[in-house]
């Protein structure tokens, strides 16, 4: 009876690592590899986001000019798109670019290393959210924004707890989101709006490399709560 062993898929570094997966079958070893789709690859991705029709228009613009610019001094474009010749000088991605792009997604690759896989990396994503990778994170959750004072508060005594100085009840000077209004309420137990403010402004925050971000680890520590069970 065969059986298969998935080896190596998942975040490394900046991006995906490798991916080698083999199938094992038999008594004799012989081994085949398995590919996967380019799409399903970047599911892993901590830092990266696949570009699709629901997409911001100024995300796709940002992602053209990376094409147009790595491709204009080309006899041809690396994908032969269709009007580009004529597109050189633009900053907004026309459609035959996207669908290029999407095009690209069902491709099967053997891991992050390929040429295929590198390319839509570069030219065919978006950064992803701080938010959008909490959600991979399990038992933890954003605290919502209204409705959750009693979660805010506790989350501002983490954030306060964090600033002390040493094992003292004082607190530091500066602090390291740099808070508005840091030097006036940083002894108040009660929440401080400017924390709140600050917290839904950094989970907008684009991750740069992944989970290791030092921002990404802060707002995991002082904008997250035990995720609530619904249903």
């Amino acid at each position: 009876m065969s059986k298969a062993m998935l080896a190596g898929l998942g975040a490394a570094g900046t991006g995906v690592g490798g991916l080698c997966v083999y199938q094992l079958s038999g008594s004799d070893e012989s081994t085949k590899e398995i590919t996967i789709s380019i799409s399903d690859l970047f599911k892993a991705s901590q830092n990266k986001v696949l570009l699709t029709k629901t997409s911001d228009a100024s995300d796709w613009n940002k992602a053209w000019v990376k094409y147009r610019d790595a491709n204009k001094e080309r006899e041809a474009d690396e994908w032969n798109i269709s009007g580009f010749s004529g597109k050189k000088t633009e900053a907004n991605a026309f459609q035959e670019f996207k669908d290029a792009c999407e095009s690209k997604y069902s491709i099967k690759v053997r891991g992050a290393g390929d040429s295929n896989y590198r390319r839509v990396d570069d030219w065919c994503t978006r950064p992803k959210k701080i938010s959008e990778l909490l959600e991979s994170e399990g038992g933890i959750e954003l605290i919502p924004k209204d409705d959750s004072d009693n979660d805010w508060t506790a989350s501002w005594k983490k954030y306060r707890d964090a600033h002390k100085e040493g094992q003292t009840n004082n607190y530091k000077n500066e602090d390291t989101w740099k808070i508005t209004s840091w030097s006036t309420d940083k002894a108040n137990e009660t929440l401080s709006t400017n924390f709140k403010t600050k917290c839904l402004e950094q989970v907008k925050q684009d991750v740069v490399k992944g989970k290791e971000d030092k921002l990404y680890g802060e707002v995991k520590n002082w904008c997250t709560r035990v995720k609530k069970v619904t249903g």
